[in-house]
């Protein structure tokens, strides 16, 4: 019983913390007479005065108002509480609304939740270009105008093989790789699985199984699990270095040809192609580069 209760305790004190580490008070908002705003959380209320908690940069500070030059006071609301009913009362399709959204979400600084707006924004869009398209958005990308990598397959990454693991990520294990399954002797009892003792009851020395291999003269090797493989340290067990694709610059996708990144063949509205950054080490890039300085030469004066 006693310990059905302890564990209903850390129970429900986890869910609490849980709660109260998600829950974020929202700040109230108070209107002085003088039109001055003060955002903050209330500490302390009586009817003289306000004990109000404000953030200032980094720090926060107690600051006591008199509820004379108080106008009113409005209750501040979660910004994560007023997310979701903005997102709930949208409609999937409404571009113009999700964009309000997005600027909404910026500015309160919801990272996570303009990200799921944007990749919303994206569909919309994606939607409403095969509306006005019907016959002529581009089928090999999806309308996307992009199409995955196939030098590095959508990774981004290319991998140079190891050339100590080959690229395998492990090599032979070095205590156990020429042993059979993986295992090697017990030192106990010397790969024979019993060795001899004293009993003091016979007075002479018996054969004892050995409780270390149980019997079986054999013990799994310890550096590999008696798997014969170990880590290889030259790549750290990745198989190889990963450099930036060089067909997608480490992107992930290539533009569609087709549609030239338009979505639609023929590319009818005419959108310009994106900027492709310079490849490192092309000759565009080379030319480019200024000549480095020359040190200048300070002659001594052989006179002194």
């Amino acid at each position: 019983m006693i310990v059905r209760r302890s564990l209903w305790l850390c129970l429900c004190v986890g869910v609490l913390l849980t709660i109260f580490s998600v829950t974020v008070v929202a700040d109230d908002v108070i209107v002085l007479k003088s039109g001055r705003t003060i955002i903050g959380k209330i500490l302390k209320r009586t009817d003289q005065s306000l004990e109000v908690e404000m953030v200032v940069g980094k720090s926060r500070a107690k600051i006591t108002i008199s509820t004379d030059e108080i106008e009113r006071i409005e209750k501040g609301e979660n910004p994560d509480n007023e997310f979701r009913k903005r997102w709930s009362s949208l409609d999937p399709k409404d571009l113009e609304g999700h964009n309000t959204l997005l600027q909404w979400c910026v500015g309160q600084g919801l990272k996570i939740q303009a990200t799921q707006v944007r990749q919303r924004i994206q569909k919309i869009e994606l939607a409403l270009l095969k509306d006005k398209f019907p016959d002529l958005w581009c089928r090999p990308c999806g309308a996307t105008g992009k199409i995955n990598c196939l030098g590095c397959q959508g990774k981004g990454v290319e991998v140079s093989p190891c050339q100590r693991c080959a690229g395998q990520g492990t090599v032979g294990c070095r205590a156990c790789s020429r042993k059979k399954e993986g295992s090697l002797d017990c030192r106990r009892c010397g790969g024979a699985g019993t060795y001899e003792r004293f009993d003091p009851s016979k007075g002479r020395k018996v054969k004892t199984r050995c409780s270390t291999c149980s019997g079986k003269g054999k013990i799994e090797c310890p550096t590999c699990s008696g798997k014969q493989k170990s880590r290889c340290d030259d790549c750290k067990g990745e198989g190889g270095k990963s450099l930036p694709c060089r067909d997608c610059s480490g992107k992930k996708a290539l533009i569609c040809k087709p549609c030239e990144a338009s979505g639609v063949k023929g590319n009818p509205e005419k959108k310009p192609l994106p900027k492709e950054e310079v490849k490192k080490g092309s000759d565009a890039e080379k030319s480019e580069e200024a000549p480095p300085k020359k040190k200048p030469v300070i002659k001594k004066n052989p006179f002194g």
